[in-house]
């Protein structure tokens, strides 16, 4: 990171707080390190400041720190905070925030606006961005579902998942996939739900998330085992759209969320042929979206998956050291209360 970009801003009252940070950028959990920096403030009247009890981490936090993305999605400050999901308790609102919530809610958020990351004992987000955390989970579980939740929820949507539906979803047992089959199924009331999952913990998270059918990876090759199974829509979670044309039904979606799976035109090359169509998706952060979900993770009708929980901010290694290993089968989180 250049040593030309702006510092955190001070605290109003020179108050500070712990936070995972990262200063340069580097291909292990050693570039990171717990620091002492200003703690965020309400400056304007839509935003509310949540005492941090637990935040997740997904892919996109390895990317940051090694410095994969820093091209289009450039660190802000000259000091980053690690992480976008958090679930917490609302220590202040602005003026226009206290309208939708009150001290003491318990709330679960993917943070938009980065200031200036979840991995911290504070932070500070907008009322659009942020949901009611579902009363039966953890805030260990509560933060494991933002970001990967909601970007499972609008992929299907994109998609076209509707009641019936016949769909395809690699990776059930990641973050995204493991709460995608169960999204597809309860919330959008898909037919069928193939997967792909190693044998052991993969298989059987995908089975307790209601796949209906699960391919060996290890064993089996997808392209090759379901050619000609005319999915209404697949959901690239892995970067491997230019494999999927032949199973994609005439009229059908390939949607994808990770990669450049169109470099070469691929992607959109196999969909066509297919007579269906493929896109890309980013995630956008959405409260409203989180209340719909929160309703299903009430219920029991969806259930987070965690892999690996560390204790404490101070020992985050244990979390971030799996999500960089690529093996973790559900969620890496860290309780920070």
């Amino acid at each position: 990171m250049s040593s030309t970009k702006p510092s955190i801003p001070e605290h109003p009252d020179g108050e500070t707080m712990k936070a995972v940070c990262f200063t340069e950028f580097g291909q292990s959990s050693d570039a990171l390190s717990v620091q002492t920096i200003a703690k965020p403030f309400i400056e304007n009247p839509e935003e509310v400041l949540i005492k941090v009890h637990a935040a997740a981490l997904n892919p996109i936090d390895k990317l940051r720190v090694f410095g994969y993305i820093a091209g289009f999605l450039p660190e802000q400050h000259n000091t980053s905070v690690l992480g976008y999901d958090v679930s917490g308790v609302v220590e202040k609102v602005g003026d226009e925030a206290s309208k939708s919530f009150k001290v003491g809610d318990e709330v679960f958020v993917r943070l938009a606006g980065m200031k200036y990351g979840a991995l911290a004992e504070y932070v500070v987000c907008s009322v659009p961005e942020i949901a009611m955390k579902p009363s039966n989970l953890s805030f260990s579980e509560a933060a494991s579902i933002p970001l990967a939740g909601l970007t499972a929820l609008q992929a299907l949507r994109k998609g076209g998942v509707k009641e019936g539906s016949k769909v395809f979803i690699p990776a059930g047992s990641g973050g995204v996939g493991s709460l995608a089959i169960q999204i597809a199924k309860k919330m959008l009331k898909a037919g069928h739900v193939c997967t792909t999952a190693s044998p052991g913990i993969g298989t059987e998270i995908c089975t307790k998330a209601g796949a209906d059918r699960i391919v060996d990876y290890r064993a089996q090759k997808f392209e090759e085992v379901l050619q000609g199974e005319d999915f209404d829509m697949i959901f690239d979670t892995m970067c491997e759209a230019a494999k999927m044309g032949g199973l994609l039904n005439k009229g059908g979606k390939i949607i994808s969320i990770t990669g450049s799976p169109n470099a070469d035109g691929a992607a959109e090359k196999v969909a066509a042929e297919a007579g269906g169509t493929w896109e890309f998706m980013f995630m956008h952060p959405s409260g409203e979206e989180l209340n719909e979900m929160a309703a299903y993770l009430n219920s029991g009708d969806i259930i987070p998956f965690i892999d690996t929980e560390a204790e404490s901010l101070e020992d985050f290694k244990v979390a971030v050291d799996k999500l960089i290993s690529g093996r973790s089968k559900g969620k890496c989180v860290i309780k920070i209360l």
